[in-house]
């Protein structure tokens, strides 16, 4: 995901550093990625292409495009605007710059861009495309409609315009035109895993089986997505499939072992109907270790304790997820419980 409307969880490791430390350690990493990226045989041989050819703006555009991939992004607009200055007239030029720009969250320099490119070239649809999708992302809905609808007036049969016109139905409520829209989407390529996940999803919000046979087609085209498979093990879990859904939630820490909302829902399962608080309270600390900031980990630690009749532990979780979390309502209630 991302798939553009699906909820991805990030886990952030804390680390204590100043500012500076901070830069420096940036800075040092930077510098090791771009060395190994100069050490690299693809780009060795691209660099000894444009020494032989130095006024190809292709070479330069491609070179832009690996220096993207790896997260150099000074090095790519360079290169991105030394192939612009050399050939201002090719449309994938002024994409790639768009692409690093936004990559590198100066999303203000790719709207520039993309406005650009669909008034240089009103037929281009990756650039009406690409601009529809970031006024998806800033929540102007009625702009991302214009150009998504002016890409389809150009190619009527485009399977990604469908599936970012199911994705804002999706979320602004209009759920029988973002099933519409996505399923279109699928019409036109039936390999678009984002579409049949986001239809599972959109079916599993109402428990409704169906939503298996799109998982199960997410997971065909990505059979290792941790994504797909979550979402599959929580329908089984909320139709109380418990068996198939620790199944499933082992699976998924196979490939993913700090997978903390998998962790999280194991110890649900554990605490919640296994009425199993020991091993609760395991997970729940191994939930917590893959995120420190996991306010609802702490509560429902906090509960095992209380449950096994610890409440200086109790306490303590509760009061570190109200400090994550204020107002908590089930930590406050946990803590006045244990007052009594």
């Amino acid at each position: 995901m991302k798939q553009i409307i699906t909820l991805l969880f990030i886990t952030v490791a804390l680390i204590s550093c100043t500012p500076k430390e901070e830069g420096a350690s940036e800075n040092a990493h930077r510098a090791d990625s771009l060395l190994k990226i100069i050490n690299s045989p693809e780009l060795a041989a691209l660099n000894k292409k444009i020494l032989d050819d130095p006024n190809d703006p292709l070479l330069y555009n491609e070179r832009a495009k690996i220096y993207l991939q790896y997260k150099q992004f000074e090095e790519a607009i360079s290169d991105s605007k030394r192939s612009l200055r050399i050939d201002s007239t090719n449309a994938n030029f002024y994409l790639t710059e768009a692409d690093i720009f936004f990559a590198s969250n100066e999303t203000r320099n790719a709207k520039d861009v993309l406005e650009k490119i669909v008034k240089k070239f009103p037929e281009n649809t990756d650039g009406l495309l690409k601009l529809g999708e970031l006024y998806y992302f800033v929540k102007q809905y009625e702009n991302a409609f214009d150009k998504i609808n002016k890409a389809l007036k150009v190619n009527e049969n485009l399977a990604r315009a469908y599936y970012l016109k199911g994705n804002i139905y999706k979320e602004i409520g209009d759920t029988t035109k973002a099933i519409s829209s996505l399923e279109t989407a699928i019409e036109q390529d039936n390999k678009n895993y984002g579409a049949f996940l986001d239809l599972g999803l959109i079916y599993a919000v109402k428990q409704n089986p169906l939503a298996f046979e799109y998982f199960t087609n997410a997971l065909t085209i990505n059979p290792t997505s941790t994504e797909a498979l979550y979402a599959k093990a929580k329908l089984l879990q909320d139709m109380k499939r418990i068996k198939e859904a620790v199944e499933v939630y082992t699976k998924i820490l196979t490939i993913d072992p700090n997978h903390n909302f998998t962790i999280y829902n194991l110890g649900a399962i554990e605490y919640g109907i296994n009425k199993n608080p020991e091993k609760g309270l395991e997970y729940f600390t191994r939930a917590i270790n893959a995120n420190p900031k996991y306010a609802e980990a702490y509560f429902a630690r906090g509960a095992c304790y209380q449950e096994l009749n610890d409440k200086a532990n109790a306490s303590a979780d509760y009061q570190m997820c109200l400090q994550l979390k204020p107002n908590y309502e089930p930590a406050v209630e946990g803590l006045n419980s244990i007052g009594k």
